[in-house]
């Protein structure tokens, strides 16, 4: 009842109780309490989100499966929100490795990006759409200040991160077609539509202040 309402801050204390009273759901319900830390609470205004305390119930639920991919990479995003992209990119690296999935592929590719090496995520970027089959597969995405989640066309995703690549060289133009592009093969890219909306802003404030 509490998830369907969107009242994750008391799903979260029931589950806790829950387990306090039933430790054999501890198999699944840490992982269901990590993400719920580390995605939801970041949308309410009850309480400021504390990473710290995602991190706390993933350590514990790779205690029981080490091997938890949901929890791994729940795990490699909060180092990187923490600044150890090294270990980071490490368990990405493991999760790429293990299953192809191109969403590990796109964080690998954006946490080089973040720390500045922009050849290297250029080259993996490049590696990824040479990919014959690239438009078939998909990336999720999250975006936790705005409470969504989307999934899309890898494709789109890799363009969306040249886009940002662009942006960060002062290429407004540029940035602005490939943002374009990425959202010509997918049209409800809420990431892409943002950087555009973001770029509208920039562009309307530096306007203003010529005048």
């Amino acid at each position: 009842m509490n998830l369907a309402a969107g009242d994750y801050r008391s799903a979260i204390v029931t589950l806790e109780l829950w387990m306090a009273e039933d430790s054999s759901i501890q198999t699944w319900a840490y992982d269901s309490l990590a993400h719920f830390h580390y995605f939801h609470t970041a949308s309410t205004d009850q309480n400021v989100r504390n990473p710290k305390t995602a991190m706390f119930f993933v350590d514990r639920g790779l205690k029981i499966k080490p091997k938890n991919t949901f929890l791994r990479e729940i795990k490699a995003k909060l180092l990187l929100e923490e600044g150890k992209d090294t270990a980071s990119i490490v368990i990405f690296k493991e999760l790429w490795d293990e299953t192809k999935d191109q969403t590990f592929w796109w964080d690998m590719c954006f946490v080089e990006m973040a720390r500045g090496d922009m050849m290297g995520c250029d080259s993996m970027v490049s590696k990824a759409l040479a990919d014959p089959k690239i438009m078939d597969k998909k990336v999720r995405m999250e975006h936790i200040a705005a409470g969504m989640k989307e999934e899309v066309n890898a494709k789109a995703a890799y363009i969306y991160l040249q886009a940002l690549m662009l942006r960060s060289t002062g290429d407004i133009m540029s940035c602005a077609n490939a943002l374009q592009a990425a959202l010509e093969i997918e049209k409800d890219f809420y990431a892409a539509k943002q950087s555009i909306v973001d770029l509208q802003r920039a562009y309307a404030q530096q306007q203003g202040q010529k005048k």
